[in-house]
């Protein structure tokens, strides 16, 4: 390769620090491209992640960014079809009979959406260097489940607006479809995630909530209804010790954003 050091990500923080890279992506990448290109190509094809010859998704998304004055068509071409398969291995895959359901077409349709968004920011990138692919050099299955969970969003988003709104029954709360088609998130279903990064991430920015917004949230996860109509029935309200439902709402409502906006800090290594 012609580029002796491995170039910096020019993302910053609020701070004005810029962010790194984790010191095995940095370690791999110097001993990668010292490596001839037909090695590289050989190792793309090693899947077995322990292998000392396998390449992190990481040093993928670098080597194809830095083939934007590069015009060896081959090597870019083997990259980014092993990125691609990458991606899609990160994606919830529909098949079969599942495939038939209307939730889960929506859902297929959203890896395409994933696919597309990935594409364009890194057509984006090749042709104006930029920042907007340095989080997957940081932590690529994470960077694909922010797309990933903004894609899946929109689709079951679309999917539940063909539900008719109704109310749950002995309860003055709309029914937990309209909940989630006017964007709340789904934390249960967030938290059960196939990736462990991501699956932590939603876990750490639930712990780091204050106190009265974290109780609202774990009620919420644990299925109890905001208030009922219904005396008998324990409600969120009741339980935290407020007069009005929308206190409630609010909290929530507020929890939400401080997540979302976790989960929107990069990597979380500072």
């Amino acid at each position: 390769m012609n580029n002796a050091v491995v170039k910096p990500l020019t993302k910053c923080r609020s701070d004005g620090t810029p962010y790194t890279r984790r010191p095995e992506v940095e370690k791999a990448l110097a001993i990668l491209i010292t490596r001839p290109r037909k090695d590289i190509v050989a190792a793309l094809k090693v899947r077995d992640t322990t292998s000392p010859l396998y390449i992190k998704s990481e040093c993928i998304v670098y080597l194809i960014r830095n083939m934007r004055n590069d015009n060896d068509v081959g090597y870019f071409n083997e990259l980014y079809r092993e990125l691609m398969r990458r991606l899609a291995s990160a994606l919830p895959f529909i098949s079969g009979e599942q495939a038939d359901r209307s939730e889960n077409v929506h859902a297929a349709g959203g890896r395409e959406r994933v696919r597309d968004l990935f594409v364009a920011k890194l057509m984006e990138d090749r042709s104006d260097a930029g920042s907007a692919l340095d989080y997957f050099e940081i932590m690529f299955a994470s960077a694909i489940a922010a797309l990933r969970r903004t894609s899946m969003h929109r689709a079951k988003k679309h999917a539940w607006r063909t539900l008719p709104i109704e109310d749950e029954e002995n309860s003055n709360e709309p029914s937990l479809a309209v909940e989630r088609a006017v964007g709340s998130l789904d934390l249960r279903e967030e938290l059960l995630s196939d990736d462990p990064f991501y699956r932590s991430r939603i876990a750490a920015a639930i712990i780091a909530l204050p106190d009265k917004y974290r109780r609202v949230i774990e009620l919420i996860m644990r299925e109890i209804p905001i208030d009922s109509s219904d005396d008998s029935v324990m409600t969120i309200r009741k339980v935290i010790g407020v007069k009005s439902e929308k206190t409630v709402r609010n909290r929530r409502d507020e929890a939400y954003q401080m997540i979302r906006k976790a989960l929107s800090n990069g990597d979380g290594h500072d």
